[in-house]
């Protein structure tokens, strides 16, 4: 059963989404544990969940628990939470020496439907058009496409959900009609613009659209020179607005007012940095690292970044820029952990200070208590803090998605996940696939390839298939998936170097040239030790491998936050050296 909606048990409605279980309206205390065996139980509505399904679910399959007094406990529990006699139960039902199940599962329905709001408007902001004749704005279109969609997700999520630039991307252009792009995604209103520079200046023009009868709503023509990057988005943001209700309020304005720097060109020069950002940042952060892709991209970055704050030391989202390249550099793998973390919590601090209402800068801080600090608590606080601020931000959403399956909440996780490819349907593909290999579904990833086909997918995609197609053993599978992701990075002969090893000596020898690799770079410069500590997995070195880790402890490497949901380390979980490696994580 899928769980989109709350569902009666017994006397109490559980809602998965907003992870809560009521009765009487009131909410009922419910432990971790117990809730998501609950949740479990729920999703299989009427069927039989063994004892070893509940096993594999809540702790992984670990042996080396008491795990039959853990369940019993949490059955009472659950009993007892959602009204029933322990001792007579009806609803949740002992099989006995099989399981349990949850009978007379129901989708709570309200004894007098209220008059529903009506749904958001969705909005797709299209890639800004390049008309200049001399200079090359592409970057800059396309970042000011991207901040405009930013600027109206905040503005009022209940009556607008943006369609993420992701997704927008994908029509580049495209031969299709407005028509055509607002069946395929149910949208309401398209906002086109076009970039030209004649003589120095930069002019920028956009109209807002209604796609149901072509009709345009707003069209305006602004120079940059003259605040006019600046002033074309708050024009667009109140245009919408006034579309949607008879006035903006005053607190609408300033939300979007306050995303917007006194110095036009720092705006700019965000802008920029954001379009370098953005195209860099969708990588799987080891993938990525191993193979030593270009780092080009976070440099240019972090430079316009700068710039912005230069141009105005109190630009929030100049901070925020720089607080996520200090970060991604080290999660990347480019340099330790210590050079780039404390960096990070300082320019996300400042953005707050600066503006404490921009759920960017939260979502900035909630990667450092992550990566860096391994603080669930205060990660989860942040995460949440940023999606209350602006509900469709679909990369605080992955993000978050991501702590949730560290901490075994999988059912939640999946729910943040659905959260976000609402927001961002074409672009979830990859984090939906991400989501699969960190819980583990390999054959699921593997099988979702087959169907889907090639088509214009990431390279993210093709990196995470290779994982899954490893871990399964398909190892020619592997390797042609880690061919086609790096040549859609550009790296052609890399590419072709793992196919030619592999049909000459087969996979341990493609492993055997990584570590070699992997060796060779770190004579030049730093190379993070959980690479060492996965290559070694892989070769199933185990002495080699629990050396690394016990280093990338000692150095707080960023993805040490995710042992326990890399695939590299699953054959190691259930020793006892490697569950003392995770407490020492915070696991």
């Amino acid at each position: 059963m899928n769980l989109r909606g709350p569902v009666r048990i017994a006397e109490a409605v559980l809602d998965v989404e907003r992870y809560e279980l009521l009765r009487d309206g009131e909410r009922v205390p419910l432990e971790r544990l117990p809730m998501e065996l609950l949740i479990l139980m729920a999703s299989r509505s009427g069927q039989l969940v063994t004892r070893a399904d509940i096993v594999k679910t809540l702790w992984g399959g670990s042996p080396f628990r008491d795990t039959d007094t853990s369940i019993n406990t949490a059955i009472r529990k659950i009993r007892v939470a959602v009204g029933e006699d322990p001792e007579h139960p009806r609803n949740l039902l002992t099989v006995k020496g099989k399981g349990y199940r949850l009978e007379v599962v129901q989708i709570a329905v309200p004894d007098l439907p209220p008059i529903a709001p009506p749904p958001p408007v969705r909005v797709l902001v299209l890639p800004f058009r390049d008309r200049s004749e001399s200079a090359d704005l592409q970057g800059l279109c396309d970042a000011l496409a991207d901040e405009t969609s930013a600027n109206l997700g905040a503005l009022n999520p209940d009556k607008v959900s943006m369609i993420a630039r992701t997704t927008a991307a994908r029509y580049r252009d495209t031969p299709r009609s407005i028509a055509e792009i607002a069946q395929e995604l149910g949208l309401d209103y398209v906002i086109e613009g076009a970039v030209s520079c004649s003589e120095g200046r930069v002019r920028v023009l956009a109209q807002l659209v209604r796609c149901i009868d072509q009709a345009q709503i707003w069209a305006g023509a602004r120079e940059a020179a003259a605040h006019g990057v600046l002033d074309i988005q708050r024009d667009l943001g109140m245009s919408l607005a006034t579309e949607l209700s008879p006035s903006l309020s005053e607190q609408q304005d300033r939300m979007l007012a306050r995303r917007l720097p006194i110095d036009p060109s720092a705006h700019d020069a965000f802008l920029r940095g954001r379009y370098y950002w953005t195209r860099r940042v969708h990588f799987d952060a080891g993938f990525a690292a191993h193979h030593a892709l270009s780092v080009e991209d976070f440099i240019r970055a972090r430079g316009y970044f700068e710039t912005a704050i230069e141009r105005d030391p109190t630009y929030a989202l100049g901070y925020v820029g720089l607080s996520n390249v200090y970060g991604a550099t080290a999660a990347h793998g480019c340099y330790p952990s210590s050079q780039g973390y404390p960096r990070a919590r300082e320019t996300a601090l400042r953005a707050l200070e600066l503006d404490d209402g921009l759920p960017e800068a939260h979502q900035a801080l909630a990667g450092v208590y992550y990566f860096y600090d391994w603080d669930w608590r205060r990660a989860e606080e942040e995460f949440l803090e940023a999606l209350r601020l602006n509900p469709n931000h679909a990369e605080t959403s992955r993000l978050y998605a991501r702590l949730l399956l560290v901490q075994g909440r999988e059912a939640e996780g999946r729910a943040q996940f659905e959260r976000a490819e609402r927001a961002d349907p074409l672009a979830f593909e990859g984090s939906r696939v991400f989501g699969l290999v960190q819980a583990g579904h390999y054959e699921e990833v593997a099988h979702s390839s087959l169907v889907a086909g090639n088509g214009e997918r990431s390279p993210l995609v093709y990196q995470l298939l290779a994982t899954a197609f490893e871990v399964q053993g398909h190892h020619e599978d592997a390797v042609e998936a880690t061919a086609e992701a790096l040549t859609r990075c550009g790296e052609f002969t890399r590419a072709e170097s793992i196919r030619t090893i592999f049909r000459q000596s087969g996979y341990d020898a493609v492993l055997q040239w990584y570590l070699h690799d992997l060796v060779a770079r770190g004579r030049r410069g730093y190379t993070s030790p959980l690479l060492f500590a996965e290559i070694y997995a892989r070769l199933r070195n185990a002495d080699e491998m629990y050396r690394w880790l016990d280093i990338a402890l000692a150095e707080r490497s960023p993805r040490m936050c995710e042992l326990r949901t890399n695939p590299w380390f699953q054959r190691y979980r259930s020793t006892h050296r490697f569950r003392e490696i995770e407490k020492r994580v915070g696991y």
